[in-house]
């Protein structure tokens, strides 16, 4: 009966209308990442009921930290994409994109200001949540958008230039570098807190994703052929690969950031490798290459990826409200909290893709796709 409703719900929820010029392998990467994702907000139970095994888990899962890089350089990808496509129209195409994220971000930074209201949340801690995008776990993501739509717009033409798409890289590289370096010294605790205070949102962390976007829009062709060309062990070897680096990445980080990672678990290396690397091994995949209802399962989570990344946000922070009355005396071993991770990824996706169909259907299409 679950099994015929969940087929249902796939089949009913597949767009009947794919544009003529939708890139399935782009789809297929939002839905990979929205998983991802949703596998970072996955750990209700508080750090210290599995403290022992906190490094062996971000070591673990550190590879799926493409997620973010990924979301960020698709959308910028479509916006050069819808801007060299309606070039003669280039302020009605940034309004479309301005409005389509400030209603969103609007709508569900509202739901969950009135929900920490209610739970007694001062107005302060409110206020500081929207500045730094911590108003639910993932928000800071629709506040880079909003900060870069105006950069990507007077900068794009820049970009075209093999050049200064290299100069970008060197510049965002050296901002990692000084990010690990300030970590070495007392002197410069000020300069962290500061950093902390801002959070995630900070442009600093993300400039190079734009100039990545706007590159693999330009080169998308040379990248389809590069992917068909290589064999499938080929790819599983690279993504092999980069699965080693970036834990050996996120261990490093662990160390220095002696566990306290946040916000700077973004400003790695890696996570600008992973980039390459995803559309790299993906970018050649079509859709009659994938069985239906798999199909049918990437088509609904890209869909509802921006539904699923806010609901799934400030479910994580209510479920993780609760499980500190509920959990605060056990202890997990790495195999439970593992288990523990992969249960409570389920049952987040499934809530938040379930509500964010729902809300689809009330007329709300606009906060979650």
């Amino acid at each position: 009966m679950q099994e015929k409703l969940f087929h249902q719900i796939l089949s009913s929820e597949r767009p009947t209308h794919q544009k003529i010029d939708r890139l399935f392998s782009l789809d297929l990467l939002k839905a990979i990442s929205i998983v991802a994702v949703v596998s970072f907000h996955s750990t209700f139970v508080p750090k210290t009921t599995y403290i022992d095994s906190q490094l062996y888990m971000e070591i673990l899962f550190s590879p799926l930290r493409f997620c973010v890089p990924v979301f960020l350089v698709i959308y910028f990808f479509l916006f050069e994409k819808a801007l060299a496509k309606h070039n003669s129209s280039t302020l009605s195409v940034v309004q479309k994109r301005l409005v389509r994220i400030l209603i969103p971000t609007t709508f569900w930074f509202i739901i969950t200001a009135l929900l920490k209201l209610i739970n007694k949340s001062s107005w302060i801690e409110v206020f500081e949540g929207i500045l730094n995008g911590e108003i639910f776990t993932g928000g800071y993501y629709l506040l880079i958008l909003l900060q870069f739509i105006p950069i990507f717009v007077i900068f794009r033409l820049c970009f075209y230039k093999n050049i200064n798409f290299v100069i970008t890289i060197i510049i965002q590289s050296s901002v990692y570098i000084w990010i690990y370096t300030i970590h070495w010294s007392s002197e410069y605790s000020q300069i962290i807190s500061i950093l902390k205070s801002i959070h995630r949102p900070l442009f600093i962390y993300w400039f190079v994703y734009v100039a990545l976007g706007i590159y693999c829009c330009k080169k998308w062709s040379s990248i389809v052929k590069l992917s068909s060309q290589l064999h499938i062990y080929t790819k599983v070897i690279i993504l092999g690969i980069y699965a080693v680096l970036q834990g050996l990445e996120a261990y490093y980080a662990f160390v220095v950031l002696q566990g306290d990672i946040p916000p700077f678990d973004y400003a790695m290396f890696s996570c600008m490798l992973s980039v390459l690397v995803m559309f790299i091994c993906f970018a050649s995949i079509k859709e009659n290459q994938i069985n239906p209802l798999l199909r049918n399962v990437i088509s609904v989570l890209s869909t509802y990826s921006l539904g699923i990344f806010c609901i799934n946000g400030i479910l994580y922070q209510i479920f993780a409200s609760l499980s500190e009355q509920l959990f605060l005396e056990v202890n997990f071993n790495l195999y439970e909290i593992f288990i523990v991770k992969i249960l409570c990824l389920c049952l987040l996706l499934s809530i938040s893709l379930i509500l964010s169909i729902l809300l689809d259907r009330i007329g709300l299409k606009v906060v979650v796709r």
